[in-house]
């Protein structure tokens, strides 16, 4: 996994202490977008950013997700390691800016990443351990569309949150069982 820096959100919480969030709630909109996009590139790796509030809260709420291009191995994005994009992403820095800009623009916070595993479990491999931004939110899809968060300790331990996924905007949430039917569309 490409190493994800936050420069513009990490340089304004100095000396904060790191809070794990206890839940991460999102509508079934975010939840369809982000499906599809990330599978789009199956069988590569798929990823994007996850812009929405609630950083340094117990409650993460998820507004949109940035998809990205998977830059692992291209001249913007050379990184140490083996690994090809089935098994490998990054992120290109100059996507990060332009949606770390265009969510500051909105009132929202780059909450974290999320990718696929197209051909894993959605659990955090060493690989996404070591090169994820620390105190941030890790959302990972599998190929058989089973999804999973996770918080990113500062010793990079991660930690599954909760998922919350509402029918909209209006409704009251309902809770979400990672392994669900695929969304129709």
């Amino acid at each position: 996994m490409g190493s994800v820096e936050f420069l513009t959100d990490s340089a304004e919480r100095i000396g904060e202490e790191p809070f794990a969030p206890s839940l991460l709630s999102f509508d079934l909109q975010c939840l369809t977008v982000l499906e599809r996009s990330l599978l789009a590139v199956k069988p590569q790796e798929g990823c994007g950013l996850l812009l929405g509030t609630g950083l340094g809260t117990s409650r993460l709420t998820l507004a949109t997700l940035w998809p990205s291009c998977n830059a692992w191995g291209t001249a913007n994005c050379e990184m140490d390691g083996a690994g090809d994009r089935g098994s490998r992403f990054a992120l290109d820095p100059r996507e990060q800016i332009a949606a770390q800009r265009w969510a500051r623009l909105r009132g929202l916070e780059v909450l974290g990443v999320c990718h696929s595993h197209p051909n894993t479990s959605p659990e955090p491999s060493i690989w996404d351990c070591d090169w994820a931004e620390p105190n941030r939110l890790m959302l990972i899809l599998s190929g058989t569309r089973e999804l999973r968060a996770w918080w990113l300790s500062t010793d990079r331990v991660p930690f599954e949150i909760p998922i919350e996924v509402w029918e909209n905007h209006i409704h009251a949430a309902k809770p979400f069982h990672p392994k669900s039917e695929p969304v129709s569309g």
